[in-house]
């Protein structure tokens, strides 16, 4: 009875104190967006509201992608911000996703080339993230390490891939129109040089919190996020969120 007793603590104590609950992510806005702002990124603010119910407190901060995966599989931090469940095999995801993605080819506005399949790949230089998904379909091309594709990390490893393509470095570059956008917010002159050169490859727009797989409260704070986005949509919250990053629900 004892042993009974004991065990049955071990797995509710996470739900029974309050716990600082630490995400990581890179720059990527509007979903994971500068931890000092008034916008952190509408992914982490549902994470706020939705931990907050439970007397939880979320402490957001950004790092170098690639290291930021490897420190929240090894338990070093909780939470990682803004995956698709190719980016986390392992990891402990909550059921209801808190966002999707698209991902297309990027060039210069002048470049008249445009992605149809592997063919046209050939003799040209497109940048990825280090790490980064994309989607099953770019992922696979990736992964194949077909030559065209050349991998680039750092603190915002997005803004030197909108450099290398604008001074002919790369040819292109693959990117969710929505992180873009807000690229090109934050460095205006940039907005009006590139083109969309493809169709949305995203065949797996699901995206999500993922949190550290050994850790034991993993799975209940996944629970209390797939909780917690339910009630934000049916009570509205969700969408006065996302409406501070001019989004609407993508759940229709």
């Amino acid at each position: 009875m004892k042993l009974f007793k004991t065990i049955l603590f071990c797995l509710f104590i996470p739900q029974a104190y309050a716990a600082v609950i630490t995400l990581k992510s890179d720059l990527w806005c509007p979903y994971a967006c500068d931890p000092k702002s008034d916008r952190p990124g509408f992914m982490v603010e549902i994470a706020r509201e939705a931990f907050k119910k439970h007397g939880h407190t979320v402490h957001y901060s950004v790092m170098n992608w690639a290291r930021a995966v490897v420190d929240v599989k090894s338990g070093k931090y909780d939470g990682l911000v803004g995956c698709s469940k190719a980016d986390v095999d392992g990891f402990v995801l909550p059921t209801v996703a808190t966002g999707i993605m698209s991902s297309h080819f990027f060039t210069l506005k002048n470049d008249s080339w445009v992605y149809v399949n592997q063919d046209s790949l050939k003799s040209k230089k497109i940048g990825v993230i280090n790490d980064y998904t994309y989607g099953d379909q770019v992922d696979d091309l990736v992964k194949s390490h077909n030559p065209a594709f050349h991998p680039v990390s750092g603190e915002e490893p997005l803004l030197r891939l909108i450099q290398m393509t604008e001074s002919k470095r790369l040819d292109g570059f693959v990117e969710n129109p929505l992180v873009l956008d807000y690229a090109f917010k934050k460095h205006h002159k940039y907005k009006n040089k590139f083109r969309v050169a493809s169709d949305d490859l995203a065949r797996d727009p699901e995206l999500f919190i993922a949190f550290a797989p050994n850790k034991p409260e993993s799975r209940v704070y996944a629970k209390i996020l797939d909780e917690g986005i339910v009630e934000l949509r049916k009570s509205g919250r969700l969408k006065v969120i996302l409406s501070k990053y001019n989004l609407s629900d993508w759940v229709k």
